[in-house]
């Protein structure tokens, strides 16, 4: 059979220890990698941590430690943690510490189109906890509903931003006539909705002075 078959965890940030969470996601994609192993297919199981973010920067401050020393011993927390489960992971990477992250990076923006990218000034609030601007149908209360009671930073800024809203239409086709398969139905649906409602641009960089 040897059909491929791919799957990955999500890449926790590094910003404190692992919690009983990240071992759960991790025995449940491991069941599943090992599942389809047995059914004889050629399985790759990716793991790894997100060494870029501007939490990881605030919390080796708070805790008065250089920031690459920080980040380094919890992102061995997490390795050593699928360790100790017996995760079976066919890899690990880094997105500081990896050479092959870089490669893949810069991969990625040679492939994009010269329209794909642009650059403007963007002033919004931004959630530290998610790492990421909050439109106002984000916010419950005017929070975050997934950092209550944190308050938001007003920030302005000059980002690069990727061109999302360009390939609303060719997305929408692709999940509709299942080019893009999304199992179960009920999830199909829902991403079409989202679609549907408008895709907004997104930010693919962050300032020097944020991380």
């Amino acid at each position: 059979m040897n059909k491929p078959f791919f799957i990955s965890t999500a890449i926790p940030y590094v910003n404190d220890k692992p919690h009983v969470g990240h071992a759960l996601e991790y025995v449940q994609a491991d069941c599943i990698a090992r599942y389809h192993r047995m059914l004889g297919k050629n399985v790759f199981f990716l793991s790894g941590t997100d060494d870029n973010a501007l939490k990881n920067v605030l919390k080796a401050e708070e805790a008065g430690k250089d920031v690459r020393a920080y980040i380094d011993e919890h992102a061995d927390m997490f390795k050593r943690l699928l360790s100790t489960l017996s995760i079976s992971v066919d890899d690990f990477i880094r997105t500081s510490a990896d050479e092959r992250h870089r490669r893949g990076a810069q991969k990625l923006w040679s492939s994009f189109k010269p329209e794909d990218i642009y650059k403007k000034e963007y002033r919004g609030l931004y959630c530290v906890g998610c790492e990421e601007f909050k439109t106002g149908k984000d916010l419950v209360n005017g929070e975050c509903p997934e950092h209550p009671g944190k308050k938001l930073e007003e920030v302005s800024e000059e980002n690069y931003f990727f061109a999302l809203s360009n390939y609303q239409k060719p997305l929408e086709q692709l999940i509709e006539w299942n080019k893009l398969a999304i199992i179960p139905e009920s999830r199909k649906n829902e991403i079409l909705a989202f679609i549907r409602e408008g895709l907004t641009d997104i930010s693919i960089s962050r300032s020097h002075a944020r991380g």
